[in-house]
């Protein structure tokens, strides 16, 4: 039976005359396209007109001494220049994979941010050898079939086929800059908050459960600013835009700095732990494991805060 399968690319216009086309194009010249790519003025000429050929039609008008694009031309060089640069930092990615210490580390953007931006230079201090190149996703990823060595994210610990941690469950808590937090009552109950600009973000850890907990009609809490991604919200809850439900680890700097202080005296259990989540055959490296150890370590150490209480540990590590 005949393979009845077309390839796509079979078609396709000679690759080396992309270069020399997009040099003439930019510059309306072949001659300083020729000098820019160390080429001869003739070879460049050549390649456009392969191209020219391979498409069927012009796509420079040759004056004089410079040349112009063609509609066509035109229309077809925004196509050439997005797949040079498309080319290029996937050569320059490729470079990544061959450094010993390499490791890629996929986590949501917040925690990346909130948690593990704060701690980078003493993984390096820790690890000088060590090369980590750091994913942002909310999307879960697929490890048995991507590039991706250890992937942080929300939820259960058991996962078939992988190895799985909780790297802390975190705690939630009312957080505010100091300069609104001293607006406040000396002591908030939970139906003080209601008089506060409230900030939300997306996760299940939401004002309304935290004032259903405090026996408040949870209706009254949906006001205020909404933001998608939790590492924001902090930020303007640090610029005092309002009071956030924020996560004690991911603010965990700002408490340091004490542009975030604690409000009140009652945090909830965040519904979604942090988990740290790998392949077996990732884990044979040294660099993943020693990355992944180093994470599990760091997620032991306490949170300093500044505000109605000081010291806050994250809950152990299963």
């Amino acid at each position: 039976m005949k393979n009845t399968h077309v390839n796509p690319y079979r078609n396709m216009p000679p690759m080396a005359a992309m270069a020399g086309f997009e040099a003439a194009a930019r510059l309306s010249s072949f001659s300083l396209a020729a000098r820019e790519l160390n080429m001869t003025q003739s070879a460049v000429s050549h390649q456009v007109r392969a191209l020219e050929e391979h498409l069927g039609q012009p796509l420079f008008l040759r004056l004089n001494r410079r040349v112009e694009l063609t509609d066509a031309g035109r229309d077809f060089h925004k196509t050439v220049v997005a797949t040079l640069e498309t080319l290029r930092l996937g050569v320059r990615r490729l470079g990544f994979y061959t450094k010993p210490g390499s490791v890629v580390l996929a986590m949501p953007p917040a925690f990346a941010t909130g948690w593990y931006m704060p701690r980078l230079a003493r993984l390096k201090a820790d690890h000088p050898a060590m090369e980590p190149w750091l994913l942002t996703t909310e999307e879960e990823v697929n490890l048995a079939d991507s590039e991706v060595d250890i992937l942080v994210t929300r939820g259960r610990a058991d996962r078939d086929g992988l190895v799985s941690v909780t790297l802390f469950s975190d705690t939630v808590w009312p957080l505010c800059a100091p300069a609104l937090r001293a607006t406040m009552p000396a002591d908030p109950d939970a139906r003080a908050f209601l008089d506060c600009p409230l900030l939300h973000d997306e996760t299940e850890d939401d004002w309304q459960k935290w004032f259903q907990a405090g026996g408040v009609d949870q209706r009254q809490a949906v006001k205020g600013l909404n933001f998608s991604d939790s590492g924001i919200m902090l930020d303007a809850a640090a610029r005092g835009l309002g009071v956030c439900l924020g996560s004690l680890n991911l603010a965990s700097e700002r408490l340091e700095r004490g542009e975030l202080v604690l409000c009140g005296d009652r945090g909830m259990a965040s519904a979604s732990p942090f988990v740290l989540v790998a392949h077996p055959r990732n884990l044979r490296h040294a660099a993943v494991s020693a990355l992944w150890d180093w994470l599990v370590a760091e997620a032991k150490r306490p949170v300093q805060a500044s505000g109605d209480q000081g010291l806050l540990a994250p809950s152990p590590v299963e």
